[in-house]
């Protein structure tokens, strides 16, 4: 349960690269699942987007008080790991490297789901 920060499900909201069976067994952090993610027509937008929504968020925390953006998809394996990379990228190099940025993948390494959307 997210219960505090940012939130993006992007199950409707980007194509799914399980749907490509040349794409399945890979994750966000290959490069042909990233491309296929960030081809999505309005994937850089969403991106650019919570980046910015981050960077404005950290603008008005208490110093030392993190920032989190959830991102889900519906296995955690794809969208979810492209999105968090390059929103996180973005962050980074915007401050210069000023915050610290952590990105944990918490389904990465979970099985495949059978009815991915």
């Amino acid at each position: 349960m997210v219960t505090d920060g940012l939130f993006l499900d992007l199950r409707r909201a980007l194509r799914n690269p399980a749907s490509d069976p040349a794409l399945l067994y890979g994750t966000g952090l290959d490069d042909a699942v990233r491309e296929h993610v960030l081809a999505t027509p309005g994937a850089l937008d969403l991106i650019n987007r919570a980046a910015a929504q981050v960077l404005a968020l950290a603008g008005l925390a208490p110093p030392g008080r993190p920032v989190r953006l959830t991102v889900a998809c519906q296995g955690g394996r794809h969208r979810s790991v492209v999105v968090a990379e390059e929103v996180a990228r973005r962050v980074w190099e915007a401050r210069g490297g000023a915050y610290a940025v952590v990105v944990e993948h918490h389904h990465i390494d979970h099985p495949l789901l059978t009815a991915s959307a």
